[in-house]
């Protein structure tokens, strides 16, 4: 009998290539068999008409428009979409609570409402002051608990372009882009090109390759890859880059624990941004946000002891010692 000896990578991707296909395919009931929306007619079979049935821009329109309707659902949900429901919901929190006379201790609230009112989008504020809380976590996963991804700034901007695409979409997309980074680079590699001109074919492969995704999506009844735009998908395609760069100097392990980590801890960030009680808290009491952000980071700067994931490992010879 032969026996085939699969390289690992290819049986993680595997793996993965299979995980999205089944994230796919949930989705697509997920879409299916969503609640009706309010203000939706839901008409009777048996009262509709003969030659509606048979005319085929009826046939057309009605598939058109509950598409539409769930590409501007997705939209209204999205903060980082400045033309969405979320900017007038926030903006309307606002207008219900005024802030107290201009003093030392709310001087932010009134640079917000003056912002909002001369036009500046609220989700748009929210995001910015966001921003620093989830550059702390991620600095303290890191510094305490031992995490290591890539960096600061990669999970942190990553967590907004998994919230502008969606969640669980944008974790479709990235794998799609992985899958076929790993396979075009095994490829690639056997041309001996130089770095630049390898990586610029590396990009037109995976543009491809996020290409298809687009395409199968409307095949597949996933109207939330619909709304997706281009800049979240440029920040999930530099990750990929990251995890190629980390391929290429460590194990293939060590940069698939890198990627996941740097997943995981983007996918946290991204649920503490849509958090709502967060965003109306930051919009109510910024001041309060910004010194507690500091004194938080001020506050992990000073530990100096074994980080969990330390303790952890080491934790047989820990026991010995005391």
């Amino acid at each position: 009998m032969l026996k085939y000896n699969i390289p690992m990578k290819f049986r993680f991707f595997s793996i993965l290539s299979v995980l999205i296909i089944s994230l796919t395919i949930g989705a697509s009931l997920a879409d299916a068999q969503s609640p009706v929306v309010e203000g939706e007619v839901i008409l009777n079979p048996d009262s509709a008409t003969t030659s509606a049935e048979g005319t085929p821009a009826a046939s057309l329109a009605s598939p058109s428009a509950a598409v539409v309707e769930k590409v501007r659902e997705k939209k209204d949900q999205d903060i980082t979409d400045p033309g969405g429901k979320q900017k007038s919901k926030l903006a309307q929190f606002l207008d219900d609570n005024p802030p107290e006379p201009l003093s030392w201790n709310n001087f932010m609230q009134h640079g917000i409402r003056y912002a909002v009112s001369n036009g500046v989008g609220a989700n748009t504020i929210v995001l910015i002051l966001l921003f620093p809380l989830i550059a702390s976590l991620i600095a303290a996963s890191r510094h305490i608990i031992g995490l290591r991804g890539f960096g600061i700034y990669t999970p942190a901007v990553l967590s907004v372009a998994l919230v502008s695409t969606g969640l669980f979409e944008g974790v479709i997309i990235f794998g799609a882009i992985a899958t076929t980074a790993v396979i075009a680079n095994h490829f690639i590699r056997n041309l001996k090109l130089s770095y630049l001109p390898r990586t610029g074919l590396l990009l037109s492969i995976i543009s491809l390759g996020i290409f298809g995704v687009l395409v199968l999506s409307p095949a597949l009844n996933v109207v939330s890859l619909l709304t997706v735009n281009i800049f979240p998908i440029l920040i999930l395609v530099l990750l990929s880059e990251n995890f190629l760069d980390a391929q290429s100097k460590t194990k293939q392990s060590d940069a698939i624990a890198l990627t996941a980590e740097t997943l995981g801890l983007a996918f946290i960030s991204g649920l503490i941004l849509q958090w709502e009680a967060m965003q109306k808290f930051v919009l109510l009491e910024p001041e309060l946000f910004a010194i507690g952000i500091m004194s938080l980071n001020i506050i992990i700067g000073k530990f100096v002891g074994l980080r969990i994931s330390e303790r952890l490992r080491f934790h047989s010879i820990i026991e010995e010692e005391e």
